[in-house]
């Protein structure tokens, strides 16, 4: 505050500013020798030269080309800056000492003497132009070359004089080290190309460090003739300055007699060349996202080389099929930096879309979701793995899933369902589980598309019927990897980036339980081929192909790595040949085999709790089993099913007849046990002829069950006849009268389940044109049909 009121004071008395000063505390006296001319003009001309210097302040370039690293800092590719020139910002302990002694011997060896400007050189220089009377000589210090090349001008004595005052602004404001890193920065070296760094690259292809003392000696002639620099040319006129100038220097003792000699008997040819652009998505993708000149990114270029040479020749493989395409990305578990990025097979293929980012576009995941679905459903007590599910053809209100190879297994464990992929239980378990919380579930883990259209949605979501992207599906299966905790995927190596920290997505039990079981061997999508399974580290894995054939998935994980393949074309066409297990399989495993050896597999977690089932349906055992078997819960889950699969029945003698509390007589009838068959499963048994045992009919004589136990179809009439709009179908309605105390019933249509339902609601359904098969089955198993034929208006 003392030294702005004392320079208020003073201009007040040099009366340049008239400046009110009486809301100022009192102003401490001026020293005698402030007042005198000499010092007032002194400080007047001070206080012009503040004012200007902070009106006009120096403008450092800072237009950098922007570069990406890999993980251990050499070059993935670089990109000329906005005015379209190599320019790669470099750091003066980054540059040979070689060359930083020769460019200031050559250009300024009074460098760390003078204050931007050397008088003496001016005037040598102002007196040879007036003898020769021409320019001949300008003068220039290193930190007035910086102000050229940062305000180039024409070449003038009253541009001579600015440039002596930004130098010597430039020498107040930056370090001599700041001011030749600007100069190793800015130098021309023909063409497009400035900088050491840059031309260091283009010209000798290795990194300025590394320059000898021939090529350093070289590049420093390059200032005052960047002509030389053309590519190919004038090579012979490089091998003369280098020469001329090596033995100036060996006179000045400027190097050494053993460094001068290797250097002379050592040419330098020079050859330009571009920047070779390796991991060219993830390196577009980096250099998009930030302006920084450098961007050190997570890719292992030896990890990176090797799936891109075995994804291009694999896919020399597929041409006959039609596969033009394909993406591969590899993450470690561990700190989830992505190590391979290989957004396509071929970057430069223009025609099949190389340059296009596969793994950040949204496609369709065909089966790869439900690892998650299933683990989420063991996580709610839904199912278990040896839990038995039905896969059977079944109406889910209009939508009817296949399976892959348009057969029904009927009985399976849920284990065999996902190993096997089959599309009915996955459809089931996601009907059960619930699609509004499944969805949840999906946008928990960051699914950016299902967020977007969660709206649009259906059940179809977990057989491809939704978008997502690569990267997202690997993160997903890192999540398993790294026993429920879902992270962030990490592009680059900078420790400062701000990072969300890892939040619990899953149990680790039942990561563990879904790891297990994507492990197994004895599975359709295992490839039966040697060169596939030779030395293959243990690896979970999950398939996939979309509706149509157009994308193939493979995704495998161990506890270290995450992979991803994807095969088809990115123009969208469907491939007949296509599939996730057959295509894309393969080249998972061989990538495998190439950045992975054989490690122990994941532990098994505390949470993980053994339990007994029943051998007949996996569910936990009720007193009814006989033969048991041990399977794996997620602990603290309360499982919600218990097993059901016999009923005890009396029945008379002969097996003939069946008997309830009612009708029963004791001393004729003898209680045995028979199958409980879900109704669902015992229509496709019926259907399908399969054999199956159930309990004889009721007795007929039984007036209780008349009265009491009644099942009819209301909707529609039996043998009646609808019209429907075929431009705009209308539903018909399917309802029943029941007994009192029933609560739900099952109906078909068409001997396909379209649901368990609330037994008193109405239930809709678009019927088929020609006759339309409706049966009711209610939860003691008594059903009963109507048929009806609808017709098109």
């Amino acid at each position: 505050m003392e030294t702005v009121e004392l320079i208020i004071r003073i201009l007040y008395k040099l009366n340049l500013r008239k400046i009110s000063i009486s809301l100022l505390p009192p102003i401490p006296k001026i020293p005698p020798f402030l007042t005198s001319h000499k010092a007032k003009y002194t400080l007047a001309l001070l206080a012009l030269l503040l004012v200007l210097d902070l009106a006009f302040p120096v403008k450092v370039p800072n237009n950098y080309s922007t570069v990406v690293l890999d993980d251990e800092g050499r070059i993935l590719s670089a990109y000329l800056n906005n005015e379209d020139k190599w320019r790669l910002k470099t750091n003066v302990e980054e540059v040979s000492p070689f060359f930083l002694k020769a460019i200031i011997e050559k250009e300024d060896k009074y460098f760390y003497y003078h204050f931007g400007v050397n008088p003496v050189a001016i005037f040598r220089a102002f007196a040879s132009n007036i003898r020769k009377k021409k320019r001949v000589s300008g003068a220039s210090t290193i930190t007035m070359q910086v102000v050229r090349m940062i305000y180039p001008n024409d070449r003038t004595y009253f541009n001579k004089i600015k440039e002596i005052i930004r130098a010597v602004q430039l020498e107040l404001h930056y370090s001599k080290k700041e001011i030749l890193a600007l100069y190793l920065n800015l130098i021309p070296f023909g063409s497009n190309v400035e900088g050491i760094k840059a031309a260091s690259y283009v010209y000798l292809q290795k990194h300025p460090s590394q320059l000898s003392l021939a090529q350093a000696m070289v590049l420093s002639l390059v200032p005052n003739k960047p002509s030389l620099l053309l590519s190919g040319k004038n090579n012979s006129q490089l091998e003369f300055f280098k020469n001329k100038w090596l033995k100036l220097f060996e006179k000045q003792k400027i190097f050494n007699q053993n460094e001068i000699a290797l250097a002379q008997n050592e040419t330098v040819n020079l050859k330009r060349s571009t920047f070779i652009k390796r991991a060219p998505h993830i390196s577009d993708r980096l250099s998009a996202e930030s302006a920084s000149p450098y961007i050190r990114s997570s890719i292992h270029s030896g990890y990176q080389l090797q799936v891109e040479k075995q994804l291009s020749a694999y896919l020399q493989r597929l041409e006959t099929i039609g596969v033009k395409n394909g993406m591969a990305m590899v993450v470690d578990n561990r700190t989830m930096k992505v190590l391979v990025y290989c957004g396509s097979a071929d970057y430069k293929n223009r025609m099949d879309g190389g340059q296009v980012d596969g793994i950040s576009s949204v496609r369709s995941p065909g089966s790869a979701l439900k690892p998650y679905l299933y683990a989420i459903a063991l996580e709610k007590g839904i199912i278990n793995p040896k839990a038995i599910l039905y896969d059977i053809p079944t109406d889910f209100g209009g939508f009817k899933p296949e399976n892959f190879d348009d057969t029904f297994q009927g009985q399976v464990s849920m284990q065999d369902a996902l190993q096997q992929s089959l599309n009915i239980p996955a459809v089931k378990t996601l009907d059960e589980y619930g699609l509004a919380d499944f969805l949840i579930e999906m946008k928990k883990a960051d699914f950016k598309s299902i967020k977007k259209n969660e709206d649009k949605l259906g059940l179809s979501a977990i057989l491809g019927g939704c978008g997502v992207s690569m990267e997202e599906m690997v993160r997903l299966y890192a999540t398993f990897a790294n026993g429920g905790f879902f992270q962030e995927l990490n592009f680059t190596s900078n420790p400062n980036l701000p990072k969300n920290p890892p939040k619990a997505l899953l149990d680790p039990a039942s990561c563990y339980i879904i790891s297990d079981i994507l492990s197994g061997i004895q599975r359709p999508d295992f490839p039966n081929n040697f060169d596939f399974t030779f030395r293959l580290p243990k690896i979970a894995w999950k398939t996939g192909t979309s509706f149509g054939k157009r994308d193939a998935w493979a995704i495998g994980y161990n506890p270290d790595y995450t992979v991803g393949v994807w095969l088809g074309n990115f123009s969208g066409e469907s491939i007949p040949q296509l599939s996730g297990a057959a295509v894309a399989t393969p080249l998972l495993f061989q990538l495998f085999n190439t950045i992975e050896k054989n490690k122990p597999w994941f532990k098994k977690p505390e949470s993980l709790v053994y339990r007994e089932v029943c051998s007949v349906t996996g569910l936990p055992k009720n007193d009814y089993c006989k033969d048991t078997q041990i399977d794996l819960f997620v602990g603290n889950v309360f499982y919600k099913k218990k097993c059901q699969h016999l009923k005890k029945v009396w029945v008379n003698a002969s097996e003939t007849l069946s008997y309830c509390g009612f009708c029963l007589d004791r001393n004729m009838a003898v209680q045995k046990e028979f199958i409980n068959y879900p109704p669902e499963y015992l229509s496709f048994l019926q259907s399908n002829g399969l054999p199956y045992t159930s309990p004889p009919p009721h007795n007929s004589n039984c007036t209780h069950t008349t009265k009491s136990h009644t099942l009819s179809i209301v909707s529609p009439r039996n043998k009646g006849l609808y019209y429907i709009e075929k431009s705009n179908p209308q539903e018909i309605e399917l309802k029943a009268s029941v007994s009192v105390g029933t609560q739900n019933v099952f109906w078909y249509h068409n001997n396909q389940l379209v649901g368990k339902f609330e037994a008193h609601k109405s239930v809709f359904i678009k019927p088929e044109l020609g006759k339309n098969t409706i049966t009711c089955t209610d939860e003691n198993g008594k059903s009963v049909n109507v048929w009806f034929e609808a017709r098109g208006l």
